[in-house]
Order: structure tokens, then sequence, then C-alpha cells
């Protein structure tokens, strides 16, 4: 309160000796009030508060003689604000020159520039941020890794460094923690993800989504489990003729005609058959061969025996009532 009051003290005294341009006075009364307000002070106890405070020296009475007397070390203050910016200046010189070297491929003469200007400013991110480029492009991703999290970690809403960790994770083989990191990135850039960000998180995810899909193989389907099964049945049928086919051999023989399809289609019951549509009723409404057609649909529609027709006596006597006419 006493420094608002000197203050005040300060502004009454530039109105009285017309320090302040009569335009502005208004202005310094306004100010005036707004202070007493602010910190809750009489504005009529400056003068007095200024004796007793402060040995009746005014404001710009302190000042003068705050100027008078240099401090301890207080040439040498300009002197390291002098060197801390020139320090900055060296090692934004030598991350152009690792950009430089970047842009030329020099990928090892990069990161050497880009760690001498970490040597001079060890936190900069984007010193961090670039010589993770440059390790990723020399193939050394650990140490790219190392740099993007060192990165992070001084400052988490630079993105570029997530940029730098999920292509490191990526060339490593590790496209979940590629995918994590690239999320961040997108997460950290707001509504609107840079391209490369987004770009660089599909691929992540789609490198995610193949491996989960030859994790689980394939199942077979329903068609490849019966094939083996219906292979066997042919070739293990008793009969079977080249191929897993039936032998028709035995059968156009017992029919009397030669072997083969051929022999079946020329024997002399099939001719009759053909001749005779009755024939072919009667032929249906033999319970022998009724027998025979429900055998073979029971059989999921696999070729009968061809032996055990050939030897069955009914179908022989029903043979050779056709051949005798």
């Amino acid at each position: 309160k006493e420094t608002a009051l000197q203050i005040i003290n300060f502004l009454k005294s530039s109105v009285e000796k017309k320090e302040v341009n009569e335009d502005y006075v208004d202005s310094i009364d306004v100010a005036i009030d707004c202070i007493a307000d602010a910190f809750e002070v009489n504005k009529e106890e400056d003068s007095a508060t200024v004796k007793t405070s402060f040995r009746g020296k005014s404001l710009q009475e302190i000042l003068s003689e705050f100027k008078d007397q240099e401090p301890a070390g207080e040439a040498q203050v300009p002197v390291h604000v002098e060197h801390d910016e020139e320090v900055v200046k060296k090692a934004d010189e030598l991350k152009l020159e690792g950009n430089k070297a970047m842009a030329r491929k020099d990928f090892q003469g990069a990161v050497d520039k880009y760690t001498e200007a970490l040597e001079l400013t060890p936190k900069n991110v984007i010193y961090l941020s670039n010589r993770a480029a440059a390790y990723s492009s020399l193939r050394d991703h650990e140490k790219a890794i190392e740099d993007a999290n060192a990165a992070i970690a001084i400052d988490p809403s630079y993105s570029k460094a997530y940029s730098r960790l999920g292509l490191a994770y990526y060339a490593l083989g590790k496209p979940k923690d590629a995918l994590e990191a690239y999320k961040k990135g997108m997460e950290s850039e707001g509504d609107k993800p840079t391209e490369s960000m987004k770009k660089g998180y599909e691929t992540a995810k789609k490198k995610v989504e193949e491996s989960l899909n030859v994790a689980a193989p394939e199942q077979p389907s329903t068609t490849d489990r019966s094939t083996p099964s219906a292979s066997a049945s042919a070739n293990s049928s008793t009969g079977a003729g080249a191929g897993g086919l039936p032998d028709l051999g035995g059968l156009a023989s017992m029919l009397g005609g030669a072997g083969g399809l051929e022999g079946i289609l020329n024997s002399p019951i099939a001719q009759q058959m053909m001749q005779d549509p009755n024939l072919m009723s009667n032929l249906m409404n033999n319970p022998a061969l009724s027998q025979m057609a429900q055998n073979f649909g029971a059989g999921n529609g696999q070729m009968p025996d061809l032996n055990s027709l050939m030897n069955n006596p009914m179908l022989r006597n029903l043979a050779n009532q056709f051949m005798q006419g």
C-alpha cells in the first residue's frame, strides 16, 4: 500500500509541476482514483506516507539514487545476456548446417551438426527432432527413438517428435507402437492434423491389421473339407477304374453289350428300352431297381458297387428277361 501511495504522490506532483500536458490531466486523475480503489488506500494520505515510509523521498529521488549506485557484479549482467544471444545464434547456425547436410544426404554430417547445436542448447526440441530424423536416415532407429522421446519429454505438444517416433518404430517392425505414436501426434495437432501425420497413421494401422490377419489362419471351407473324403470314397469304391470312375465293362457285359459306356448304349436291353417307352415305365416299377436307387441316394450320390450289382440274382434275372424279349 505504501508503494501505491508513493505512485499516487508521484502522479499528483507531476500534475502540480505541470510535467503533464493539460489534455491528459483528467486521465491522470482517473488513474489516481483507480489506484486508490484497487489498493484500498486513501489518496489524500500520499504525502504523509512518503514522509514516514520513504524518509520524505519522492519516487523520482529514490530511482535517481538507485541509478547512481552500481550493484556488485552489475557490469557482468549485460555480458552474460550478450553471451546467451551469441550461443543461441551459433546453435541456430549449426542447425542450418545440419539441414543442408540432410539435403545432400550427408546424414552422418547432419547428426554431427545437430549434436554440436545440442551441446549449446541441450533442451531444444527442434534440434532433437532433426537429429532423430538424421538417425532414421542412417537406419539407427534406436537412437532416433531416444531423441524423439527426449523431445516429447521436454515439450509434449511438439508434434514432429511423434512423427519421428512413429517412423522409427515402424522401421523396427513395431507397427503397434508406431500407430500409438502417430495417434498422439494427431492429437497434438488438434482438429487439423497434417497430411504426413495422417498418412503415417493410416500406414501403421494397415500394417497392424495385416499382422492380425496373419495371426488368425484362415479356416478351410466346407467344400475343402469334404473334397478329401469324396476323393477317398471314389478311390476306395470296389470296381473303380482309372481316374476313380466305376468300371462299366462288367455292367455292359451283363446287359449283353461290349465293354465301356458305348457297349451299354448298344446293348440289346438299351436298344429295346429306347424303342419301347412302356418298357422303361415297367423297369422303374421293378422293386429291385427301386431298392438300388434308394441305396444310391443313401450314399450321398456315390456310385453303387457294380460288382455287387452284377452278382445280384434279381438284377441278373431282370437282364435275362429283357434279353429274351
